[in-house]
């Protein structure tokens, strides 16, 4: 893969997202084009309680998973997932591979490792595009993606 790839890293509440949308500001200050959403976390009590898949260039966003049974969501863990937020999602990646741009994926993880999620469009834009990939990754998986995704042009910070 000759995209080179940034990683932001951390612990859960560690500030990978907040740093990721500082990032993009700086980037989209700076005339460069970005794609791609961010997962803000919504706190109830110290618990998480749900994400919102947020668009970084229209701020639209999709519950993308809550801690509550939702009818037609699918259970992983604690958390229900809904198929509309990672369709948004999917759609918000997909891109002409001639366009130099900055691609922004929060999260990719314990999904993308199996396959699923967000793996295709980042197989995608690691494939067939130049595009520079900005990606959070909690700090166990790092070495993982790394490796899964043959990743040479690796710039890892943390948050």
């Amino acid at each position: 893969m000759n995209n080179k790839v940034i990683i932001i890293t951390g612990e859960k509440g560690e500030g990978k997202t907040t740093k990721l949308l500082n990032i993009v500001r700086l980037l989209q200050n700076e005339g460069v084009q970005v794609i791609g959403f961010v997962a803000i976390g919504k706190w109830i009590k110290g618990v998480r309680h749900d994400y919102k898949l947020s668009d970084i260039n229209s701020q639209e966003s999709i519950i993308l998973c809550t801690v509550l049974p939702v009818k037609n969501y699918k259970k992983h863990g604690k958390f229900y997932f809904n198929q509309a937020a990672i369709n948004f999602g999917t759609k918000l990646l997909k891109t002409n591979s001639s366009k130099n741009l900055v691609v922004v994926i929060d999260e990719i993880g314990p999904f993308e490792l199996e396959n699923k999620v967000w793996h295709p469009s980042l197989k995608d834009h690691l494939e067939t595009t130049q595009n520079t990939v900005l990606i959070s990754v909690r700090k166990k998986l790092v070495n993982n993606i790394i490796d899964k995704y043959n990743l040479k042009k690796v710039i890892v910070f943390s948050s």
